[in-house]
């Protein structure tokens, strides 16, 4: 124990003699240590922690690759023969990524959406807090529905219970809202 405290007085005796080589081991230790930080966190977040669903691990995402284009959606019609084709998904749910102009507040504004079909809550697991969720023959009619986020219920709507069966202008078309929160992620 004795021969330690010996090495530590004189490491910090060195330490302090030599400023500049002391700040630059101190600087390196932090950036070395806050790399190292930022990157545990970026894959905890996104490849560790699981997606809060239920089964998330059984979740899969189809898309096709047409040439040198990968990423393309599968629309309704691909999705109804990839059911009806194959016994390997329990359920399958379709969605495409979009925006809108959400209309009829102060000011208009642009909000990021999902076209989604009536399967894609049950294959999430998810229900609403408020209201309820898209069914198949709403999908076969092409009803102009919406299942909101919590956040636009809360920022807009100011989590009013009452705002089922409401008139949402998206597109400066007007959508019946149905639910709200459905996946609360």
């Amino acid at each position: 124990m004795h021969a330690l405290t010996q090495n530590l007085q004189f490491t910090f005796r060195r330490l302090r003699r030599t400023p500049a080589f002391t700040l630059t081991v101190v600087l390196t230790l932090a950036l070395g240590i806050g790399a190292t930080t930022a990157i545990f966190s970026l894959v905890e977040g996104v490849l560790l922690r699981p997606l809060p669903f239920q089964d998330a691990d059984r979740l899969v995402l189809l898309g096709d690759h047409l040439g040198g284009r990968p990423g393309m959606s599968v629309r309704a019609r691909e999705i109804e023969t990839y059911t009806l084709a194959t016994g390997a998904f329990s359920s399958l749910g379709g969605y495409i990524t979009t925006s809108f102009e959400l209309s009829g507040g102060a000011q208009p504004e642009q909000i990021n959406a999902a076209r989604l079909n009536s399967q894609m809550f049950p294959t999430l697991g998810v229900q609403p807090i408020l209201g309820r969720v898209f069914t198949p023959q709403e999908d076969n009619a092409r009803q102009p529905l919406a299942v909101i986020s919590y956040a636009l219920w809360t920022d807009h709507y100011n989590r009013d219970p009452h705002v089922l069966g409401a008139s949402i202008m998206l597109d400066r078309k007007p959508y019946s809202l149905i639910g709200g929160d459905a996946a609360r992620i």
